[in-house]
């Protein structure tokens, strides 16, 4: 079961090659996800394929931590889909609960369809701790705001030629 399960697209005037190498950058994720984003960095050498990882080096709060991710799914030019994990010792990942990230980029009216999708699962163990917190702090909410600022900064990354680094 999900305790947030969201999707969010926007249309771009740009072609599907050029919002791929975009969101397939790994490493610039950070960049599109805004100040806001509780990711700070990424540290991701590639290639891009199924069973890839990076760690997010992140800050909620005064908190920092690293957080693990893994590439789930991967149609190059089209789909790329990961897992992140909460912090922890490599035995028990997952016990934590998981994050499903995926982004889909389509044809358009001449340009691009990006979707961009978060699914949070909960945890083996603590669910009811982290259905609170979520509550709490609105967190369904901070999340579909992160979503919608990724999407528009690619978009204008995309739509404006920004340079790729």
């Amino acid at each position: 079961m999900a305790l947030v399960d969201l999707t969010e697209s926007v249309h771009i005037d740009a072609p599907p090659e050029k919002v791929w190498l975009l969101v397939s950058d790994v490493a610039q994720h950070p960049r599109f996800a805004g100040p806001k984003s509780i990711t700070k960095a990424i540290d991701f050498e590639g290639p891009l394929r199924v069973g890839a990882r990076w760690i997010a080096h992140e800050k909620f709060g005064p908190q920092k931590f690293d957080a693990p991710s893994e590439v789930t799914q991967l149609d190059l030019g089209h789909e790329f889909g990961w897992v992140s994990f909460p912090p922890m010792k490599e035995a028990n990942r997952g016990d934590g609960g998981r994050v499903l990230w995926r982004y889909v980029v389509e044809p358009d009216n001449g340009g691009t369809r990006l979707i961009h999708s978060m699914r949070v699962l909960q945890p083996r163990k603590g669910a009811g701790v982290l259905k609170a917190m979520y509550k709490v702090l609105s967190l369904p909410k901070k999340q579909r705001e992160g979503i919608l600022t990724s999407l528009q900064n690619v978009k204008m990354a995309a739509e404006q030629g920004a340079k790729i680094d």
